[in-house]
């Protein structure tokens, strides 16, 4: 519901607009605006790269036009009745609060407030399954988890997924990180580091990692993937049910790849 509000300068353009020339111009462009702003607003996991940007800069052109259009039609008339004058007026409060919000979003958004610039910007969200996309024939997920937390490094959202072999797939559990690190280069155009050996308790095996950074202005932010096998014939518990050959996990964070 709060999303509503995107149709205020429309509403107040609309009530307070009395010049035929000026009142259906504006008028389209505003409506434009607001069906732009409502469909990136309502766009969800699939404008994350680019939705608090857009949104940002599609008010701040709406706040313009607007107040533009108040001007020029005030201008062209000789001023209207006492709808028209509140119309005006709430339009103009509208377009100074607007322009105030949208100073303070742009400063959360790039770590102004934050106490390090890494940890700041728009909040991270779980990233979604279809980071995984459709995996090769013969592995299936048996468990999938998400968590999000705060620490001293900022935010961080995982999704984890425990991959095993299909129980009439005869492939070696030795040749499923092969795999799927191919299946991640190939469809997701991830770039993995050299391996590395896990000697924890519960990190019995050897892991493989990407990072890069993602979206566009206000929306940046570092996407990671973790491609952990587990070493065959050794117990593990590593979060995950104990058939899994290996665990993909994706991390979202401000936290600059390295």
């Amino acid at each position: 519901m709060f999303r509503l509000i995107l149709l205020v300068p429309l509403a107040c353009w609309l009530l307070a607009a009395r010049a035929p020339r000026t009142r259906w111009r504006v008028g389209a462009v505003l409506a434009v605006l607001t069906v732009a702003e409502l469909g990136v607003a309502f766009g969800g996991w699939r404008v994350r790269h680019y939705q608090h940007s857009l949104e940002v800069l599609m008010i701040a052109a709406g706040v313009v036009v607007l107040l533009t259009g108040l001007i020029w039609d005030w201008v062209d008339t000789d001023g209207g009745g006492v709808r028209h004058w509140i119309a005006r007026v709430l339009g103009g409060l509208y377009g100074v609060l607007a322009l105030f919000v949208l100073l303070f979003f742009v400063l959360s958004d790039t770590g102004g407030f934050a106490s390090a610039p890494a940890d700041g910007g728009k909040a991270v969200a779980t990233p979604d399954a279809e980071l995984l996309l459709s995996l090769p024939v013969g592995l299936t997920v048996v468990d999938d988890t998400t968590s999000c937390r705060d620490s001293n490094a900022g935010g961080f959202c995982d999704r984890t997924f425990a991959i095993a072999i299909a129980a009439a797939d005869g492939t070696p559990d030795d040749q499923v990180p092969g795999r799927l690190l191919a299946h991640l280069g190939d469809s997701g155009g991830w770039t993995f580091g050299s391996a590395r050996e896990e000697g924890f308790y519960d990190l019995i095996g050897t892991t493989r990692r990407a990072c890069r950074p993602a979206g566009w202005w206000l929306d940046r932010q570092s996407e990671h993937v973790s491609v952990f096998a587990f070493t065959p014939g050794i117990p593990h518990d590593r979060f995950a049910p104990a058939q899994a050959a290996v665990t993909v996990e994706f991390t979202f964070s401000h936290q600059i790849c390295e």
